[in-house]
């Protein structure tokens, strides 16, 4: 089962002891697409409730489940909803936070484009992918270099963050999938294979830059602190 957050309901019904959703888009855990349910309630019960509706896309069943009921303080009955079948929603990376580098503007935009990948829309991952990537260039270049092309900034990136090939080789990708987002070509649309790369590609870099030095870090200061104390001894 997977909980499903309130900004996926659309709609509650209308009930003067129960605040229930009756109308919810989310990913089907079937065909994964994203899709609306319709959600009726057949019995209301103060402990749990369960219901079930389709997928508009493949036609599978999800069952909806209503838990954790309590009152609030507007003395009407909430709870938890859970979906089952759950989807394979995609995240951010773990352990990725706001720094001095990475500001909250670019974990923004990390975050708008998590989601719009979960939304299906192929084109805006890529794009919001790019917006990113030009974020992470200007957060380790120099001011002198940030005002050159993107192509020109990843070049010279290799140099300041130490990246391997293989990680500049993945920012030029990410590079060429923003552009094919960007500039809407019919024949060209990124789809969702192509965005899951790019958006794969994306997270093996934040987490090469920001979340692998903090955790080597800790790792550091740790076996330290252990070393301290056996000296201790």
């Amino acid at each position: 089962m997977q909980l499903i957050e309130s900004k996926n309901i659309v709609k509650y019904l209308d009930s003067n002891k129960y605040k229930l959703a009756k109308s919810v888009d989310f990913k089907c855990g079937y065909c994964s697409r994203t899709v609306n349910y319709l959600l009726v309630w057949d019995s209301y019960d103060e402990s749990s409730m369960f219901t079930s509706s389709r997928c508009s896309g493949c036609g599978e069943a999800s069952r909806f489940y209503f838990v954790e009921i309590k009152e609030n303080e507007q003395k009407k009955l909430v709870g938890d909803l859970y979906i089952s079948p759950s989807s394979e929603l995609r995240t951010t990376v773990d352990g990725v936070e706001i720094t001095e580098k990475f500001s909250s503007s670019m974990l923004r935009a990390y975050n708008s484009a998590v989601n719009v990948y979960n939304l299906g829309e192929w084109s805006a991952t890529v794009v919001l992918c790019r917006r990113l990537l030009e974020g992470i260039t200007k957060s380790l270049l120099p001011e002198s270099e940030q005002n050159k092309p993107l192509n020109k900034q990843l070049e010279i990136i290799a140099g300041h963050a130490e990246l391997q090939k293989p990680l500049l080789t993945l920012a030029h990708a990410i590079r060429i999938g923003g552009n094919l987002g960007a500039h809407f070509d019919l024949e060209r649309e990124p789809d969702e294979v192509v965005s899951k790369y790019i958006i794969d590609m994306l997270d093996y870099l934040i987490e090469y830059l920001y979340v692998l030095p903090k955790r080597i870090e800790e790792l550091h200061t740790h076996i330290e602190e252990l070393s301290n104390k056996n000296g201790e001894r």
